[in-house]
């Protein structure tokens, strides 16, 4: 614990300064050191309550002593009741507060960042429900008998899975009252580098470019690549704004495709990309394929191969499936070859704006975006190690402000243990496997 507390030193010089400055001359049974320290190894400790908490500071005396709490009498320290801590926790959670501590998880994901600096290349963001102590509205039948919820800025949340196996098709439904916090974080390291947390019922799509605005904002412009993301966040605007505005380019999939896709006519799924050409492209997959026609008659259809993405022109190149051997062995040949592509067959580009989520700047049926889009389950293993290991949900606490306070202490101490993990490795003190690169270079 000690290690934790000397690295989190390195980044909450300012809120322990405000900490003190409002203090002022006030009374000072608690030492705010020791106060705001407790109140950083909780999640650490995975003391979800308060209780458990103080019921630890009581019982271990050399862990009152490491906090700094004074010393009474031998062995035993003026520890802080429950209205102190509660006291401490409200303060924490007000809007004055608010700012420093996302500059603390900040400053804790460049700690991070100054061991791996790769940190924030390529990200991915996810959503994840988080209950609120109070309940919803109640009622049996009579709208007189309602009564009102406990937690008015909680709302539901409905997350619906379907999937397919042997014995058919499921679906599952999931409802949480409460709040959801929104993550973006490294592929490869536990790192959070943005954290928001909004009412349950608020659009996991409306969330996607503040939260990457607020990671961009934390590595700095041009660092992060990609970033990885469920379909749930899958827009347009997102997609556009993204790369436009940030220079990140969303690895997400498209939300608006048939379930049974394969039973839809080729005709409706298909346009040309030049009237009255003979390449085509899917409408929902995005597959660019070309048709030519045999001596029979019969028109064959091939998919075009991916030759790359072009920035500065903002296009995707496809060549001829058949390469070398067009020549000899396509009978559409003589009118499909053009240009320097010679006997390597036709090339066609597809410019990005053509539909900027089915020809992102990482085309999404390349061995590229299949390989980044792997990194998006790093995103659900931070959420079940903050829910399942810090304990986030397991509280007494109601409204945004304090659900928002918890979600960043428990963000920036999973930083922290990250940091300390870097460093023993770079020290030689534990085993960590190297790095490994997502996908195959472009």
């Amino acid at each position: 614990m000690q290690e934790f507390l000397d690295t989190f030193r390195e980044c909450d010089g300012e809120i322990v300064a405000a900490l003190i400055a409002e203090r002022g001359h006030g009374r000072g049974k608690y030492p705010v050191s020791a106060m705001w320290q407790l109140m950083l190894v909780q999640l650490y400790l995975r003391k979800g309550k308060f209780s458990d908490l103080i019921a630890e500071l009581r019982r271990n005396a050399d862990f009152a002593d490491l906090l700094g709490f004074k010393e009474c009498l031998p062995g035993i320290f003026d520890v802080p009741d429950a209205s102190a801590v509660c006291r401490m926790h409200k303060k924490l959670k007000s809007e004055k507060y608010r700012g420093r501590l996302k500059r603390v998880l900040k400053k804790s994901a460049m700690l991070a960042r100054k061991e791996d600096p790769r940190i924030g290349k390529n990200t991915a963001e996810d959503c994840t429900d988080i209950r609120t102590h109070g309940h919803a509205t109640r009622h049996e039948g009579d709208p007189e008998k309602e009564k009102p919820a406990t937690d008015p800025e909680a709302s539901w949340s409905v997350k619906t899975k379907r999937w397919v196996d042997k014995d058919g098709k499921h679906e599952e439904t999931k409802r949480c009252f409460g709040y959801k916090a929104c993550l973006n974080v490294d592929v490869v390291h536990p790192v959070v580098l943005e954290a928001q947390t909004v009412s349950g019922s608020t659009s996991d799509q409306g969330l996607a470019i503040p939260v990457l605005q607020g990671a961009v904002d934390v590595v700095g412009p041009g660092t992060m690549e990609t970033c990885a993301e469920d379909k749930g966040f899958d827009s347009t605007e997102n997609v556009r704004e993204a790369y436009r505005d940030l220079g990140v380019a969303l690895i997400v999939p498209v939300r608006d495709v048939p379930e049974e896709l394969d039973k839809v006519p080729a005709e409706d799924r298909e346009v040309a990309l030049e009237p009255g050409g003979n390449v085509v492209r899917d409408i929902y997959t995005g597959e660019v394929a070309c048709y030519a026609r045999t001596s029979g008659g019969e028109p064959v259809r091939r998919e075009m191969k991916y030759a790359g993405f072009e920035k500065d022109r903002e296009t995707h190149k496809f060549r001829c499936p058949l390469g070398g051997a067009a020549g000899t062995t396509c009978s559409a040949f003589s009118t499909c070859s053009a240009g320097g592509c010679g006997n390597q067959g036709r090339q066609v580009r597809v410019e990005m704006e053509t539909d900027i989520r089915r020809f992102a700047p990482v085309y999404p049926r390349s061995k590229k975006w299949k390989g980044l889009y792997k990194g998006r389950t790093a995103a659900e293993r931070v959420n079940s190690y903050v829910k399942e290991v810090l304990r986030l949900e397991d509280h007494c606490l109601r409204g945004l402000a304090a659900i928002s306070l918890r979600v960043l202490l428990a963000s920036v101490t999973l930083n922290i243990r990250t940091v300390l993990a870097l460093r023993a490795a770079k020290a030689g003190k534990a085993g960590m496997p190297p790095r490994q690169e997502l996908a195959p270079a472009a």
